[in-house]
Order: structure tokens, then sequence, then C-alpha cells
């Protein structure tokens, strides 16, 4: 499952630019990735990359559907690699300024291998037109119970 994750991950980068200047769109395509922290016993975190598919219902309001796999895993205190692969759902509230400031809640199926979670997640961020989409640096609590956060940069292309 993992290779066909990356598989994805890797057409979405290879995607021209050509397709990615048109934001008056409401459909998008993004790609993600960032560091999975797992809180107090874990020494080195997870390294997550994904895709988001997007659909803009207004130019302050949409929806988001997240999913990401752990590219390199991350440890724990007694030396036992761990991952954690998430699907998401948010709506998503954006600004209409030249950098938009963003805030999502929504709900996450999280799998660690060891545990399997769906919880409440909330997350804040900050965007900009770069790299030929929409570029976004976010903070995400994926989950209370399991101490998940991701700490995620995405560009995000309208077709």
């Amino acid at each position: 499952m993992k290779k066909i994750h990356l598989i994805l991950l890797t057409a979405v980068l290879c995607c021209p630019a050509a397709y990615a200047g048109n934001n008056d769109t409401p459909w998008y395509l993004g790609i993600v990735g960032g560091g999975v922290d797992a809180g107090a016993g874990v020494t080195d975190n997870a390294i997550n990359g994904g895709l988001d598919v997007g659909y803009k219902f207004t130019q302050y309001l949409s929806t988001e559907l997240q999913l990401t796999t752990t590219l390199i895993d991350g440890e724990t205190q007694g030396g036992v690699d761990w991952d954690v692969d998430t699907l998401s759902l948010f709506a998503a509230l954006r600004s209409d300024t030249k950098v938009m400031f963003k805030g999502k809640v929504g709900i996450s199926s999280i799998d660690t291998g060891s545990a399997d979670d769906t919880e409440l997640s909330i997350g804040i961020g900050v965007g900009f037109w770069a790299l030929g989409g929409l570029t976004e640096i976010e903070y995400t609590v994926l989950s209370d119970d399991l101490d998940l956060e991701f700490l995620s940069f995405g560009v995000k292309f309208f077709f």
C-alpha cells in the first residue's frame, strides 16, 4: 500500500505547472509533507507525505480530503520504529488576502500499526501564491488521544 502512495505522490510532483495558475476553478489537488510528532515517548519524529484533494465553495470556504503515509519511520525512546497513516476530511476557512490565513476543523482516521483511532482534528496555517500554486505551511493536531501533531508544507494546484 505504501508503494501506491509513493507512486501517487511522485505523479503529483511531476505535474506540469501550467495547470497550477488557474485558481478560478473550484477543484484542487495538492502534495503535502512534513514531520509527525507523537509526543513524549518518541525520540525521532516520522516524516509523512501525501495528497490533498479539495473543493472551493467560496473564496473563503473549502473542503479538503487529505491522505498521508509515513515516508521515513520515527523512533521511540525504546528504539522501536513507528509510523502513521492518516485519512482526514476537513472544512477549511481562508482569508482573502495576499498572505492567506487558514483555519481548519475535521475528522481524522489514524492508523499507527499498534493503534487505530478516529478523532476530531484542528489546524491553522498560512499560505501564499508560489511554486506554481497555493503554497501553505500548516500545524495540525491530529489526535489528542495518540498525541499526534503534523507540521506540514504543501502546494495546491487548481484545475
